[in-house]
């Protein structure tokens, strides 16, 4: 599990064991924050055979008092999935029959997909414990689909919990948000994203290519992995080139082309860094253009290179540089 996502999985899990576990959890946040591991770490742990056993255990201790889950320390209270019970090497081979995960390569989950698995975990569990359903970006969800799941969180069957994520929660049914208990999940801090890049031997990137890469170090990670990628840092000379006069906006759109819907991002979040020191309307507006063109140039068909020519010749309009 990410680091940051401890405080948040533990106050959970303290709940869950003092029964106090909503069925419906929606986690929210932008894209790359941990969403989706956490809901999975949520659902190996509510179908782990050793952390029911001890939930049972202390649902059975007579108590002074109820429980304040402010009060309470989280990390007292939780605990992860053991990880070698049945239930756990089940969920690691992928198969453990209570656990449902709807995704979707398509641009639209389907009413198919909510119907099949409703169907299912409104049945008794096969392994006599929880029934764990993950649905990741259910923004996705098509309006027939929204309103198959929202009977569910209306009228949910017994130990079943509804794990589910979003990155566009303004897209959601307003029906389908207010059935469900939201958690907003942030990303970590340039500290705590450093660390846990240390951890993984991976070198500390500056503030600025972190930035670039949403804030996000799990981004970071993949587009370091990933040998086609383009690289911040000849992102960056290119950036000072345009801004000193030393390279030209047509050579530079030819050279990122490619990747130019990447580029636009990178291109909007220097706007929006020179607008934050500067209060530069004119910076504003740039960084508006440029995340409408890293939409528009995700479609095929588009001259990606005329476009990002008059995004890059935007840059001599203002002698601002904010990446060093």
């Amino acid at each position: 599990m990410y680091p940051w996502l401890e405080i948040t999985f533990n106050a959970l899990m303290a709940r869950y064991r003092a029964a106090k576990l909503h069925h419906g959890l929606l986690f929210m946040g932008v894209a790359d924050a941990g969403k989706t591991q956490l809901c999975h770490s949520i659902a190996k742990a509510l179908l782990c055979k050793s952390v029911l056993a001890h939930t049972h255990v202390e649902a059975q201790r007579p108590r002074l008092f109820e429980p304040d889950d402010a009060f309470e320390s989280p990390h007292k209270t939780a605990q992860e999935a053991c990880g070698t019970c049945k239930s756990c090497l089940l969920i690691d081979a992928g198969s453990h029959p209570d656990l449902h995960v709807i995704t979707t390569d398509k641009s639209q989950i389907g009413i198919d997909a909510i119907r099949q698995t409703i169907a299912k975990v409104t049945q008794t569990s096969q392994l006599s414990g929880n029934k764990v359903v993950i649905i990741s970006q259910i923004e996705l969800m098509s309006e027939s689909a929204s309103n198959a799941l929202l009977k569910t969180l209306e009228e949910p069957t017994p130990n079943t919990y509804l794990l589910m994520t979003t990155n566009e929660s303004q897209r959601l049914l307003a029906t389908i948000l207010s059935r469900c208990e939201k958690q907003t999940i942030a990303l970590p801090s340039y500290d705590q994203s450093c660390h846990w890049l240390r951890m993984l031997q991976i070198p500390e990137p500056s503030k600025a290519a972190l930035i670039a890469h949403g804030s996000s170090p799990i981004t970071y990670r993949n587009e370091l992995e990933n040998a086609d990628s383009i690289g911040f840092d000849d992102f960056v000379m290119t950036l000072k080139g345009l801004i000193d006069g030393s390279d030209t906006a047509n050579r530079a759109a030819l050279k990122w082309h490619f990747d130019a819907p990447k580029v636009a991002k990178w291109l909007a979040q220097h706007w929006l860094e020179i607008y934050k020191n500067n209060k530069n309307e004119f910076a504003y507006e740039n960084y508006q253009a440029c995340l409408i063109a890293s939409k528009r140039m995700s479609h095929p068909g588009l001259n990606k290179s005329l476009i990002l020519t008059s995004l890059f010749t935007q840059l001599r309009s203002i002698q601002v540089a904010s990446f060093h």
